[in-house]
């Protein structure tokens, strides 16, 4: 790394601390579904082929494939549907995604993909039209799965294990199967309509959000859940001001419930019913992301995220509908009936060297803000972090080394009983989750993984080894498990992955396969075995692969 990049890297945290002290702002939606697309700009933005003015820190479809546009030669041109002269219509590319597991469900960010054993697929296809400053996108998405049955949570765990598994099922919607049959759905997916100025763009979408910095992992908004219907207003390119330029993205929308009741609802602790019922009602979500490219350090982006959500019927004024927490405290929030979490971020580029470093840092009990991460004690946090580096090779070929870190664990084993996990809630109990699955980190709630890829790449191609390690609900094993000092119960999953993403005219494929390694699958271990013998340890075969055809 170059002496000048040190240098700038000692401004991070004081461009961070500025950026706290900011006002609002918006910024662009964001998609990422196993297309390869993602990847390749954000690549790209490292060789210095794109420009330095996106912050890729709140990314979109839509904005992913005019920068592919521009950044590849298609072999024949872009086929645009005869219109007349005020209405002009383009196709989006078709895709087809399919996804397989043999023992159990594994995989993430994956959209409207439920988390399933068997084969599943989905479908996607639309237009995008546009009148004057009127923009309509719609790309809906089909999705099946054979959705066959697996091992879950065992029965002959303990009544005991039982009760502090409950007390996440209680507390968040996130469903181990997706009822007992093949599932199907069909969805709005890609879909907005908006209205668009030279900067700002307004609109109602079911887009997916991506916010933050992360590849494989983001606390706040990722596309781990299919897109949910939200009034967004956000950015269409950076805002120059004399300190810099601003991205940004504000949303208000409903969230939707899975359904679907948890395992074993019949189930006692004593005379008491382990299961609880949810309140039957919509959950209102707004949030706010604001990115900030300081003038004076160049490749720096610096921001935060904040986002509430609370049951429609508790909404009491203002300070519920748009996004102010650590600003106004509502009624519902003095009474904990509102839940909020949001996280700071940072990802410095460097495309003189081909690299880039990021970080969030979050936390899920209030808005967070450089003064209550540095004073508070104990506070329910999770942080991403990694980097990557390219190395040149023949042929105008790259090595890319990649690695990115997420900690979702509680810091102490003793907050458990008395904090919630990321994207649980006491009193909004399907937590932060729409449609059963989480918003954010797709590892879940007190999960923990590391990450190290290492590839060949050379424009779009991208051939590699990804090695992965998760640790599954760290939280739950403390909690369930510490008191009878047994340390062989860590669920660990262990994953070889090879990927492969290439571009055939205007074909994409973008491919993986991975091999995983389950060491007590469910934090099971056989009875009567010694201690730090093997549990039951199980494997599993994942493959995703996703075409996508650019008419």
């Amino acid at each position: 790394m170059g002496k000048k990049h040190i240098y700038k890297l000692k401004k991070i945290i004081g461009a961070i601390s500025i950026c706290c002290c900011m006002g609002h702002s918006y910024a662009q939606n964001a998609s990422l579904l196993a297309d390869g697309v993602d990847d390749f700009v954000r690549r790209s933005q490292l060789l210095g082929k794109s420009s330095l003015a996106n912050g890729l820190t709140n990314r979109s479809f839509e904005g992913n494939y005019h920068m592919l546009d521009s950044l590849i030669s298609w072999p024949k041109a872009i086929k645009r549907v005869k219109t007349t002269s005020q209405w002009k219509i383009d196709p989006l590319p078709v895709s087809i995604t399919q996804q397989f597991n043999s023992r159990h469900p594994y995989g993430w960010n994956d959209g409207a993909m439920i988390p399933a054993k068997g084969y599943q697929v989905m479908v996607s296809g639309g237009i995008a039209a546009s009148y004057g400053h009127l923009s309509i996108q719609l790309k809906p998405e089909l999705v099946y799965a054979q959705n066959s049955a697996f091992e879950g949570f065992p029965h002959e765990h303990y009544d005991a294990y039982w009760e502090r598994y409950y007390r996440l099922l209680n507390t968040s919607d996130i469903p181990e199967r997706f009822g007992n049959k093949a599932y199907t759905r069909f969805f709005p997916g890609q879909s907005s309509i908006r209205y668009n100025t030279s900067a700002i763009s307004v609109g109602v979408s079911t887009e997916n959000l991506w916010w933050g910095p992360g590849t494989r992992n983001a606390l706040v908004m990722s596309n781990q859940a299919p897109g949910f219907v939200h009034a967004t207003i956000n950015t269409i390119k950076p805002i120059q001001t004399r300190i810099g330029s601003f991205e940004g993205q504000v949303i208000a929308g409903s969230l939707s419930s899975s359904g679907i009741l948890p395992p074993e609802t019949n189930r006692y602790d004593g005379n008491r019913l382990l299961y609880i019922p949810k309140k039957e009602a919509s959950r209102y979500i707004t949030g706010i992301e604001l990115t900030w490219q300081p003038k004076w350090i160049k490749g720096l982006f610096v921001g935060f995220t904040r986002v509430s959500y609370l049951y429609g019927t508790d909404i009491g004024g203002i300070a519920d509908v748009l996004p102010l927490s650590g600003i106004i405290r509502s009624s519902a929030e003095k009474d904990n009936r509102k839940a909020n979490l949001g996280s700071l971020f940072a990802r410095y580029v460097m495309p003189e060297e081909r690299a880039e470093l990021y970080m969030e840092y979050g936390r899920s009990d209030k808005a967070p803000s450089l003064l209550n991460l540095a004073t508070d004690n104990g506070y329910p946090r999770a942080y991403v972090a990694g980097f990557r580096k390219l190395f040149p090779a023949r042929h105008n070929a790259f090595i890319e080394l990649a690695s990115e870190f997420t900690q979702m664990q509680l810091p102490r084993a003793d907050l458990i009983a008395s904090s919630s996990s990321w994207y649980t809630h006491p009193y909004v109990r399907h937590g932060y989750t729409h449609n059963g699955q989480v918003l954010g980190a797709g590892i879940g709630p007190g999960s923990n993984s590391e990450m190290i890829d290492l590839s060949w790449v050379r424009g779009f191609t991208k051939l590699g080894l990804l090695f992965e390690r998760v640790a599954r609900n760290n939280d739950f094993y403390y909690n369930a498990f510490i008191l009878t000092n047994d340390y062989t119960r860590h669920w660990i999953d262990l994953s070889t992955s090879l990927h492969i993403d290439w571009q055939y005219q205007k074909l994409l494929l973008s491919s993986q396969f991975s091999l995983i390694r389950s060491l007590n699958y469910e934090y099971y271990v056989f009875p009567g075995l010694p201690y730090f013998e093997n549990g039951y340890d199980v494997l599993n075969f994942h493959a995703n692969i996703s075409l996508s055809y650019r008419l």
